[in-house]
């Protein structure tokens, strides 16, 4: 394989080990920091304007969905707890080709899905500021940039520090917000019928993306064997409460319809039983939380092209370690690039249906992969998945659900994605 172009010069002698500076605390911080922001902040209003009040049927089988698949990753994050997550999985069991294909898959998910963090952002940037959306994206980006460049150990205590005072804010809100819910919002409950609930549901599924940020930092989170599959199953328990609870008085507080149309969906909702003083607090936390989600967006995205970097799959310039932090500084950079131009595209939409089929389909290579070592026997060491035979199924029976509900423009901008990392691994060998 001629991999020396890719390498660049002087790559061999740079250090490509990274650090493990990142204990349960730091990497539930990005695991949460990861799920919550786009999710509660930008996605409740598009799902409720899918299905309805039954977003809250479609965030209960995202959460399923999520659970069936991060057994698995939980299970694996253990075996490997390496930089990349799902891609070194792949890459480890199935070969560097199917690694290669993984890691691209997972790259460009991460890389579409920031379209709707940070133009969710910029949204509820505007509507406390007046500064222009795409203006508000940009400088997020470049800030996430700043503070990753300075290393991963000043990103996790920042992520920890603003995911906690968002949780309290969230918290508040949906207290608050309960005894104000009237329950006619909730009638019809179905409007849109099992296919608007469908639709959502895949939307939903992102919202709980971010358990898989915390595989992809592995190779950063001290005492891998205990921590990781914490964080994983942590994140998940913590985040399926908090959106119950916001998106029941979301929806209870102002009609669906309403809620759907909005570009600061949570903060016409407390405009409702907080006024205005409220919703301006709401809207300071949502820029808070979607920030530390775009930060944790671009944690993972900087470590897959450096662990494909440093596997000769990628150019070898992305692998490059700063001596002085221990950060990827090349990876943040291009991949705070490649994000810029994701939210200059200015689509929700498109980000979220081309983000989410990608999202759906990086899954299933690592099922793949555990459903292969479980046949190979021997013992795993930490955490293992429980009832394997029946859940690993239900795990791709779901996943190829969620592929088909991303629709035309998610399948297709999938596609023309995939066609592009095959003619880039073609060029490569």
């Amino acid at each position: 394989m001629a991999s020396n172009g890719w390498r660049g010069e002087g790559a061999a002698n740079v250090r490509t080990q990274l650090h493990r500076a990142l204990g349960l605390r730091e990497a539930i911080g990005i695991g949460v920091g990861g799920t919550i922001g786009g999710g509660i902040f930008v996605l409740v209003g598009g799902a409720a304007g899918l299905a309805g009040p039954a977003a809250l049927l479609a965030f209960g089988l995202a959460f399923l969905a999520s659970l069936l698949i991060a057994l698995p990753y939980a299970e694996l994050a253990c075996r490997y707890p390496e930089a990349g997550g799902g891609y070194a999985f792949a890459r480890s069991v199935l070969g560097r080709r199917w690694g290669f294909l993984m890691g691209w898959v997972f790259w460009g998910a991460y890389l579409f899905v920031s379209g709707y963090v940070t133009l969710g952002f910029g949204g509820y940037l505007h509507a406390l500021t007046g500064i222009p959306v795409p203006a508000g994206a940009l400088g997020l980006i470049a800030a996430c940039a700043a503070v990753n460049v300075a290393g991963v150990r000043l990103s996790g205590q920042v992520q920890f520090a603003v995911i906690t005072l968002a949780v309290a804010g969230l918290v508040g809100f949906g207290a608050i917000g309960l005894p104000h819910v009237d329950a006619d919002n909730f009638k019809p409950f179905m409007p849109t019928g099992p296919a608007g609930i469908l639709s959502a549901t895949l939307l939903t599924f992102l919202a709980f993306g971010g358990f898989d940020m915390v595989a992809a930092a592995g190779e950063e989170v001290e005492n891998p064997q205990r921590n990781l599959p914490l964080a994983i199953l942590l994140t998940l328990a913590i985040v399926l409460g908090i959106y119950l609870l916001v998106a029941f008085v979301a929806l209870g507080t102002m009609d669906w319809q309403g809620l759907g149309a909005s570009g600061a969906p949570l903060r016409d909702a407390a405009d409702r039983f907080l006024g205005p003083a409220g919703s301006a607090v709401v809207a300071i936390i949502a820029v808070l939380t979607t920030a530390a989600t775009a930060n944790a967006v671009l944690v993972v995205t900087s470590r897959i092209s450096f662990a494909m970097a440093r596997d000769d799959l990628l150019p070898g310039r992305l692998a490059r370690i700063n001596a002085a932090t221990g950060a990827p500084t090349v990876a943040i950079l291009v991949s705070a690039a490649l994000m810029a131009l994701v939210a200059l595209a200015g689509s929700v939409h498109i980000s979220t249906s081309i983000g989410g089929f990608l999202y759906v389909l990086h899954f299933i290579p690592p099922l793949v992969v555990l459903m292969k070592l479980r046949r190979r026997g021997g013992n795993a060491t930490g955490f293992r998945m429980p009832l394997a035979r029946l859940l690993l199924p239900l795990a791709f029976a779901m996943s190829l659900a969620l592929l088909l509900s991303s629709g035309a423009i998610g399948i297709a901008g999938g596609a023309a994605w995939l066609a592009v990392g095959l003619l880039a691994d073609r060029v490569r060998r």
